[in-house]
C-alpha cells in the first residue's frame, strides 16, 4: 500500500510539472521599461526604484479580471495556489486579501509573471550574469476600508532559501489600481537594506512579520533598533503608483503598506518576486514552508518546472 501511494504521488507531481511547465511565458504587448545606469543606482542606493509603465491597459484588465475567480476557488489549470488567504462568505469583506503562486493556478497570472520582459528587467537592474527565475508570486486585493501590511523584508521568505543570499532578489511590484495614500500605497525605508545586522539569512518565514501585526510600523522600528539607527534616522517613502505602473525593490529593504482610508476603492496588485538563475538550494537547513515542497535533496537547484527560467541574457 505504501508503494501504491509513493507511486501515485509521483504521478500527481509528473501531471502538475507539465500542467505548470505548458503555462504561458509572454505577454502580448508588455510594455519593456529602459533600465539606465541612475534606475541601478537607485535601486542599489534607497533599495527602490519606480520603472514607470510595465502593463498595457489591456493586460491590466485582463489580469484584474481574475481576481474574482481565484478568490472564489475557480483555478482554471485544476492545480492549487501555495497559498490562499481569504474566502468568500468565510472571511471578513474588508480584510486584505492574498494568493501566494497564483500562477499556477490561473494561466492568465502565469502569463505576467512569468514574462521575459519582468525577468529582463530584473536581470539588468541587478546585473546578474546569467539572468533571472521566478521565485514565486503574490495575488494582492485590499479592499475598501482594509487594514494595513506590516513592515518586512522578502528575504525572510524568498532570498534566505537560496545561495548565495547577498543580492539574490528583487520584488516587481505591479499596481492593477492605482495604489495612493487613500487606498494604502506601499511605503519604504530608504537606505534600509544597507543597515548592518540587517540580513534574513537565519530568519524563518513564519517568524517574519508580515500579517497580524496590531501597528504596520512596529517591525521597523525594531529592525531599527536592533541596527542601531536612530529615529531621527529613517525615511519613509509613500510612492504614488499608477495603474499598470511598477516599483521594483530589493530583497532587504523594510517595506509595508498603511490601512486603506477609501470606502470605495479596490487596491489590487501583483508581486512578482525573481532570483538569479544560478541560485542553488541553501545547505544549512531544508528550505522553509513552500519552498520546502519542491525541494529534492538529491538537487542543488531549484526544478524549472516549479521554479521558471524566465529570462537568460
Amino acid at each position: 500500500m505504501t508503494m501504491l501511494v509513493s507511486n501515485v504521488a509521483r504521478t500527481a507531481k509528473r501531471e502538475t510539472a507539465r500542467t505548470l511547465s505548458a503555462l504561458p511565458r509572454r505577454l502580448s504587448s508588455t510594455t519593456a521599461p529602459v533600465v539606465s545606469a541612475d534606475a541601478s543606482a537607485k535601486l542599489a542606493r534607497d533599495g527602490f526604484v519606480a520603472v514607470g509603465k510595465v502593463l498595457s491597459d489591456d493586460e491590466v484588465q485582463r489580469a484584474r479580471g481574475r481576481f474574482e475567480d481565484l478568490f472564489k476557488g475557480n483555478f482554471d489549470t485544476g492545480i492549487y495556489p501555495d497559498e490562499w488567504h481569504w474566502r468568500e462568505g468565510i472571511s471578513k469583506p474588508d480584510a486584505f486579501r492574498e494568493i501566494v503562486n497564483g500562477w499556477k493556478a490561473d494561466s492568465q497570472i502565469a502569463g505576467v509573471v512569468r514574462s521575459p520582459t519582468l525577468g529582463k528587467l530584473a536581470t539588468e537592474l541587478m546585473g546578474w550574469p546569467h539572468g533571472a527565475r521566478l521565485a514565486q508570486d503574490d495575488v494582492l486585493w485590499k479592499p475598501p476600508l482594509a487594514g494595513g501590511v506590516a513592515f518586512h523584508q522578502d528575504s525572510a521568505y524568498i532570498s534566505a532559501q537560496f545561495k548565495p543570499y547577498e543580492n539574490n532578489s528583487v520584488t516587481i511590484w505591479i499596481a492593477l489600481d492605482d495604489a495612493d495614500q487613500d487606498t494604502g500605497v506601499v511605503e519604504y525605508c530608504v537606505g534600509s537594506h544597507l543597515w548592518p545586522n540587517n540580513k534574513a539569512k537565519e530568519t524563518t518565514a513564519s517568524g517574519s512579520a508580515f500579517h497580524g501585526q496590531a501597528h504596520h510600523l512596529g517591525p521597523l522600528a525594531q529592525a531599527a533598533r536592533s541596527a542601531g539607527v536612530s529615529d531621527a534616522d529613517i525615511e519613509i517613502q509613500r510612492i504614488t503608483v499608477r495603474t499598470g505602473e511598477a516599483i521594483v525593490h530589493h530583497q532587504d529593504v523594510w517595506h509595508g503598506s498603511a490601512a486603506s482610508v477609501s470606502s470605495t476603492r479596490h487596491r489590487r496588485a501583483l508581486g512578482v518576486h525573481l532570483v538569479r538563475s544560478d541560485v542553488t538550494w541553501r545547505d544549512t537547513r531544508r528550505p522553509d514552508y513552500i519552498y520546502g515542497r519542491y525541494y529534492l535533496p538529491q538537487e542543488a537547484s531549484p526544478r524549472d518546472e516549479f521554479f521558471p527560467q524566465t529570462y537568460t541574457p
